[in-house]
């Protein structure tokens, strides 16, 4: 009985240690937001501008690419754009010159009790690759 009350106590341990959050990091925590990071311009202006800066491979012109590609990246408390991560990609290119145009991004940074933070955003964004694409030099 007691080897088994032992063996309940190690699981019991293991399973918190396990699920445990590490606090240390601020974006670990459930932060209130007062304001979202958001692109100047919002939603729309993000799509125009990314699509004004890509340029695109011939493989990628010549398949004439559409689709989607879900991106993560996080938006430091300056603004800057980091950690940039491609979640489902189209490939050809286009997933690497996605992630660099938004490195080169600037974005209004999120708010926590007036105080600028770090946050994680994603998006999907729409691609849509054809003969008037610009190529990539």
């Amino acid at each position: 009985m007691k080897k088994l009350k032992a063996i309940f106590i190690l699981l019991f341990v293991a399973s918190i240690s396990i699920y445990a959050q590490n606090y240390d990091d601020p974006q670990n925590i459930d932060l209130q937001y007062n304001r979202d990071a958001e692109y100047p311009g919002g939603m729309n202006k993000f799509i125009t501008d990314l699509w004004n800066s890509m340029s695109y491979t011939q493989e990628a012109i010549d398949a004439r690419v559409d689709g989607t590609i879900t991106i993560s990246f996080d938006v430091e408390a300056n603004g800057e754009v980091s950690k940039v991560d491609v979640i489902g990609g189209l490939g050809m290119g286009i997933d690497e010159e996605v992630a660099n145009v938004i490195k080169a991004m600037t974005f209004t940074p999120a708010l926590v009790e007036g105080k600028a933070v770090k946050m994680n955003l994603m998006f999907t964004v729409p691609i849509r690759v054809g003969p008037n694409s610009r190529l990539k030099k």
